[in-house]
């Protein structure tokens, strides 16, 4: 698992539900075959009381093999890929 911090921004065509259908990374778009699991951790604690993080994480399988963490930070309305398995 190779991790990247900071995260790399990713775009993300996000379905009905908020979850990603596709992301665009380094130029080359992935489509989401599944979604492995969905988890949103309190991360009050990574940044203090002063400072809010809030982010749903997805790992999720592509179309083209790739098997990566995306996530998004829900304070911001950003994405991010923060681990790519290899």
């Amino acid at each position: 698992m190779r991790s990247y911090d900071p995260p790399l921004p990713i775009r993300v065509r996000p379905g009905a539900d908020g979850r990603p259908v596709a992301f665009v990374w380094e130029g080359v778009t992935h489509a989401v075959e599944s979604i492995e699991a969905v988890r949103e951790p309190h991360l009050d604690w990574w940044h203090g009381p002063e400072r809010e993080a809030h982010r749903t994480y997805f790992l999720v399988v592509t179309n083209r093999g790739m098997v990566a963490e995306v996530f998004r930070d829900e304070v911001a309305g950003e994405w991010f890929v923060g681990r790519r398995l290899d």
